[in-house]
């Protein structure tokens, strides 16, 4: 029992322990009373108790010796020759002759005089002794390397913390001994304060080899990069980018936002490598950051570590953060979640039926065909209006009937929407029915109508497009105009000499220039996105 709370006691030696504990004399009083006791269980946990209390414990056990008989002196005199052991030790080296201080504590440790938890406690007591000499620490270093004492190791964790120890190889001696486990949380606390970076960096390497718990190591890690020590930060941060410690996402995007510095080359792979676990939260609220850097690097992580919870606030994102639109549609495509997002066009959860609908025709994904056209009959105009573009987009050949019904929505956005598709996946067969709304009255359907022009027969088009009553409609040079943008030179040149001098080329280049000068849409000419009011 005696030698468990021994090793108890180096065990949680911390490395400053200047601070003389308090004694409780009545709970003294009462443990010596109990190492009389007729239980002898109660006799063995009093004598550790009062073990336990260390030197400053030793007056009041004199003080009761006097008094003490029988079973009761044998046991308080037991601990106090254990508490005087050390200063015994260390008064023969540190005031005698050293050679033969040496010698008797050589052969003490060889024959077992000394087990190896005293031994640890001469060997503590001399070296932290501020009378030793480097000297003689190191030659106490030496006898616990080569009897495997490794509980001196609070001790040299002590010394390394004073600037003038003397002695500096203390490190080397640990990563001998190989400390135990729970030695990590104390050696990760001692590295930022130490001031030679060759010794952090060794004491990071020991630590990191007793793996310790992750919080204490990132707690450790935080203190290196708030220190000046710009070698010590740069192997700290290679250990991580070789995925040689380990640091959880929520830590190094905390230290993404303290530390500028070092996002692009020490945090940023870092970050981008390390797997989400119970986090993907932080990389959703990530994404909501005014801080474009920010934005982006939590959009590539959600590619590269493939974070599906993060999709619907993602999709959210297109219309927020266009500049970024590149890279998230990308990013849809790395999580392949085409599944998901024909649950959010169903009403199920997501960003909204029409940002998911959109995303499916952006992204090309035809297997929310049947989701699309079920949303023609949403009471939402801008999901109706979305869905029948996306029709188009997808070239979705049975939704051809249903959108001819559009037609005749409430919504002139629906209108203008269905009768754009109704071209593009009927081609020729749809010129009749484009050139008839090219003289609608109802003006989004005409503006429909110019937009179609470049996926109909462009024969039929032009005939129309040329004769006398048509070229008198300011809306035919505006789709003459459209059909140059799409045919280029050689329609330009079909246009010419369709309209001979009716109309000036100087009128045709004016319309030209302006569908050029708008966004672009449909993927025809460098932009056009429809019919300006005012020229129709």
């Amino acid at each position: 029992m005696l030698h468990v709370m021994l090793a108890v006691v180096l065990l949680h030696q911390a490395p400053k322990v200047d601070e003389k504990p308090r004694i409780d004399e009545k709970k003294v009083e009462a443990l010596v009373e109990k190492c009389g006791s007729e239980e002898i269980a109660d006799r063995e946990a009093a004598t550790g108790e009062l073990f336990a209390m260390g030197e400053a414990v030793l007056p009041l056990l004199e003080k009761a010796l006097g008094a003490a008989k029988g079973e009761t002196r044998a046991r308080l005199e037991k601990v106090v020759a254990e508490l005087t052991l050390p200063a015994r030790w260390a008064k023969e080296i540190l005031e005698g002759d050293p050679n033969q201080g040496y010698q008797r504590l050589e052969n003490a440790l060889r024959t077992k005089e000394l087990d190896k938890t005293q031994a640890a406690r001469v060997l503590t007591s001399v070296m932290l002794n501020d009378s030793a000499a480097p000297e003689v620490r190191g030659y106490m270093l030496q006898l616990a390397q080569r009897h495997r004492i490794r509980d001196v190791w609070p001790a040299m964790l002590q010394l390394m913390t004073k600037e003038d120890s003397g002695y500096e190889n203390y490190s080397h001696y640990l990563q001998q001994l190989r400390p135990p486990k729970e030695a990590a949380p104390v050696i990760l606390k001692l590295i930022p304060k130490v001031q030679n970076y060759n010794v952090a960096y060794q004491l990071l390497e020991l630590a990191r080899s007793l793996k310790p718990e992750r919080a204490a190591m990132e707690e450790c890690l935080s203190s290196i990069l708030e220190g000046d020590d710009m070698n010590l930060k740069n192997q700290a941060m290679s250990l991580i980018q070789q995925g040689r410690v380990a640091v959880s996402l929520k830590t190094l995007l905390k230290w993404w936002r303290d530390q500028p510095s070092m996002r692009m080359y020490q945090l940023r792979e870092a970050v981008l490598r390390t797997p989400p676990g119970a986090d993907a939260g932080e990389v959703v609220e990530l994404l909501k950051s005014g801080q474009p850097e920010e934005a982006t690097l939590a959009v590539e992580y959600i590619g590269r570590q493939r974070v599906a919870s993060a999709a619907p606030a993602l999709a959210k994102m297109l219309d927020d953060k266009p500049e970024l639109r590149p890279t998230i549609l990308q990013t849809f495509r790395t999580l392949r979640c085409e599944e998901d997002v024909r649950k959010w066009i169903s009403g199920t959860g997501g960003p909204g039926r029409r940002p998911a609908i959109a995303l499916a025709a952006e992204l090309g994904w035809t297997s929310a065909g049947p989701e699309i056209t079920r949303c023609f009959l949403d009471e939402d105009a801008s999901v109706r209006r979305e869905a029948a573009t996306a029709a188009g987009t997808l070239r979705i050949a049975d939704a051809a009937p249903k959108l001819e019904g559009l037609l005749k929505d409430g919504d002139g956005g629906v209108r203008r929407a269905a009768l754009l598709s109704l071209a593009i996946l009927q081609r020729k067969d749809a010129t009749k029915a484009v050139l008839t709304h090219l003289r609608s009255e109802d003006p989004d359907l005409q503006a429909a109508a110019v937009e179609s022009l470049p996926f109909v027969d462009a024969e039929q088009a032009l005939a129309a497009l040329t004769s006398d009553e048509a070229l008198g409609r300011p809306i035919a040079k505006y789709a003459l105009a459209v059909l140059i943008v799409k045919g280029g030179t050689g329609m330009l040149h079909r246009v010419m000499a369709r309209v001979g001098s009716r109309v000036s080329a100087d009128d045709l280049h004016s319309q030209i220039r302006l569908i050029q000068s708008v966004p672009v849409r449909y993927g025809f000419g460098p932009g056009f996105q429809g019919v300006p009011i005012q020229d129709r």
